[in-house]
């Protein structure tokens, strides 16, 4: 990934020559230069809209927005856009309650809840949940996935489907011996909760998740509907620049675990739920965001995302683990955002979150068929190695 000097600059420029002693001084520097950094990458990545909130123990510091929710019509803070992989987090924090009350077991096989699901007998829920169970993504699978999705985005997928399109798929390893990035691994961890509760996903996210935080400008949709003030994203991947907000986004996540957000609600969420505890349980906690695999996993022929965990990147229970810092870095139909938390007892400067959103311009790269980098989480790590020079999360 490139990192524009620019940004790093401007940040420097501003904070060379506040005085330390006073933290009046040093706090505006570190505000302006924030806005420095957001500024910049709006700029030279010639970006539509740019929507961020900094959070300092809980509190929200600076929340600001640049550019467009469509032509013509200025980007606010309470704009509304898909959240995407963040709700892994839910996904796995629901998992993570379920457990806590006696109402699942992330040890045993699923086998327990979808007898007929072959590898079920071997693969445990906390597989499904740390990626390590050997699903196939179906997003790889060009004939069954990328073709039709590409002819017809708008195309609603089931569970059901997704999974056949999964297991029509050559397995590359067993359950257990690699890592591998599976948007189907997810969809099959959300029919076993299904099972193993007798509830709708939707229903259990609102009863574990969303009611307890207050998230009251997130809401779950199984279709592409987005209520309220709409970001709107724009993308070329299909060989045409168009308006690809109301895509149907079935196929990325749980039936039931597909929502619109804020940014205020997805940086409150992210940091209630990894940052402290409280929300789960101290020993919930840790299971999600302690880098377990570091040293698992290795790259695999036919296998993109195989690679071995480390500290500069392990998964956890529905986040990425990066040095210190917890991660999550959604990407679709022209939407991107990264939530980043520094938990507590990590960091000397209270616990710090960051929330980046973003959408495109077609002038936002050069070849649309590869797309560009995420720049809401470029744009998130900026931002955090200015808060916490000593602790910044890794470039990607």
């Amino acid at each position: 990934m490139q990192i524009s000097l620019a940004s790093i600059s401007a940040a420097l420029l501003l904070l060379a020559g506040a005085d330390a002693a006073q933290s009046e001084t040093l706090e505006l520097a570190e505000f302006d230069a924030l806005r420095a950094i957001a500024q910049d990458q709006f700029d030279s990545h010639k970006l539509n809209s740019l929507i961020y909130q900094v959070r300092i123990d809980g509190e929200d510091v600076l929340t600001e927005a640049l550019g467009h929710a469509m032509t013509g019509v200025p980007a606010t803070p309470d704009g509304q856009f898909r959240n995407g992989a963040v709700a892994l987090a839910y996904v796995a924090a629901v998992a993570l309650r379920l457990a806590e009350e006696g109402l699942l077991d992330l040890n045993e096989p699923i086998a327990r809840w979808l007898p007929e699901l072959p590898g079920g007998d071997t693969a445990t829920v906390r597989m499904l949940a740390d990626m390590t169970a050997g699903y196939p993504d179906h997003v790889a699978n060009e004939a069954g996935f990328v073709e039709p999705f590409l002819a017809n985005p708008f195309l609603e997928w089931t569970p059901d489907e997704l999974i056949a399109v999964s297991l029509s798929t050559p397995r590359l390893f067993e359950p257990g011996t690699n890592w591998d990035y599976s948007h189907s691994g997810y969809v099959i961890l959300g029919q076993v909760l299904q099972a193993a509760t007798g509830q709708p996903l939707h229903d259990m996210m609102e009863q574990y998740v969303l009611g307890p935080l207050e998230l009251t400008r997130t809401f779950g949709f199984d279709t592409a509907e987005i209520p309220g003030s709409v970001i709107h994203g724009f993308t070329g991947e299909r060989g045409v620049w168009e308006d690809a907000t109301f895509w149907n986004p079935s196929w990325t996540l749980p039936s039931g675990a597909i929502q619109v957000t804020t940014i205020s609600d997805m940086a409150r969420s992210f940091d209630a739920i990894v940052g402290h505890d409280g929300f789960l349980s101290s020993q919930s906690r840790e299971q999600m965001i302690t880098p377990f695999l570091i040293g698992f996993g290795a790259p695999l022929p036919g296998c993109p995302s195989c690679h071995e965990m480390t500290e500069e990147f392990s998964y956890g229970l529905g986040v990425m683990l990066q040095g210190d810092w917890v991660f999550q870095t959604p990407s679709f139909g022209g939407y991107a955002s990264s939530v980043g938390t520094l938990p507590e007892e990590r960091s000397d400067k209270g616990r710090i979150t960051i929330a980046v959103a973003v959408t495109y311009t077609a002038a936002s790269t050069q070849d649309w068929t590869i797309g560009p980098a995420n720049r809401a989480d470029e744009t998130a790590r900026l931002m955090a190695a200015l808060i916490h020079p000593q602790n910044r999360p890794p470039m990607r």
